[in-house]
């Protein structure tokens, strides 16, 4: 379902995934759910990009959670909330498998589902003016397992638990001190600081990369249902790669490599 409020861009080697509903603080709707596995798909697709960029339109807001206005149809009762919470975690998973690297740039709210986008992001940078919270227990839904398995993950169990069970908002400062963030930037800094460091990111071998990603997802999987045959094929691709010899000469070159991703 195409819309509007996922805007796609590239500018060199980033793709930028924004969430256009600044009306509502960017609050993710169904079609915007529906549509950013495709969107994320194209950047993987296009040879130009090297890093992928989430971010949200405007000032306030990376992305205040989901949009409740549609609860009382979406998530009416638990039949429907299945067929929401399925479509959500595509989109989340879409993010968090995706073969290149992911960078949230974060300014303002970033709840609920926002959380969730931004938790299945390799990488968060964070302005001084974002907060942060996972608000369940204030509006009385069942948060998805899924959700706090993300949470868990990033930050780890007594963290995450605290968070949870509070329901309260947390800012910047403290996001950066529990490792819910990466850094935490000046509001006026964070678009320089976050495109710099995806530049950077892109210049690093994508095969690499790739292997690394895949390795790291294997790896949070459960034991009895990790592939690590899947990771080991792209670790090997990369020994047999155009890149290996690139980035050989160029370290006995004393130069930068130039990665083609071949």
């Amino acid at each position: 379902m195409a819309t509007d409020q996922i805007k796609t861009e590239v500018t060199g080697a980033i793709g930028w995934l924004t969430f256009n509903n600044p009306g509502r603080h960017n609050a993710i709707s169904m079609a915007m759910a529906e549509h950013l596995p495709a969107a994320i798909a194209e950047f993987e697709a296009d040879e130009r990009v090297r890093a992928v960029i989430l971010t949200g339109a405007g000032e306030k807001a990376f992305a205040a959670g989901s949009d409740i206005s549609g609860f009382g149809e979406s998530r009416a009762n638990p039949e429907a909330n299945r067929r929401y919470n399925a479509i959500h975690e595509r989109a989340y998973d879409a993010v968090y498998h995706c073969r290149k690297p992911t960078i949230a740039m974060i300014r303002g709210y970033c709840i609920g589902g926002g959380l969730d986008f931004a938790a299945s992001c390799d990488v968060r940078i964070a302005a001084a003016d974002a907060s942060f919270s996972a608000p369940a227990g204030k509006l009385g839904l069942g948060y998805g397992y899924e959700s706090v398995v993300r949470l868990k993950r990033v930050l780890g169990g007594p963290a995450a638990r605290e968070l949870l069970v509070s329901a309260r908002r947390m800012n910047a400062g403290e996001a950066f001190r529990v490792g819910l963030v990466h850094r935490v930037v000046p509001v006026a800094n964070v678009y320089e600081e976050t495109l710099a460091y995806a530049e950077t990111l892109a210049a690093n071998a994508p095969l690499t990369l790739a292997a690394i990603k895949r390795a790291l997802v294997e790896l949070e999987r459960d034991v009895d249902v990790r592939d690590q045959a899947a990771a080991q094929k792209l670790i090997d691709a990369c020994f047999a790669s155009e890149d290996y010899d690139e980035g050989r000469k160029a370290f006995s070159e004393k130069r930068k490599p130039q990665f083609k991703g071949k």
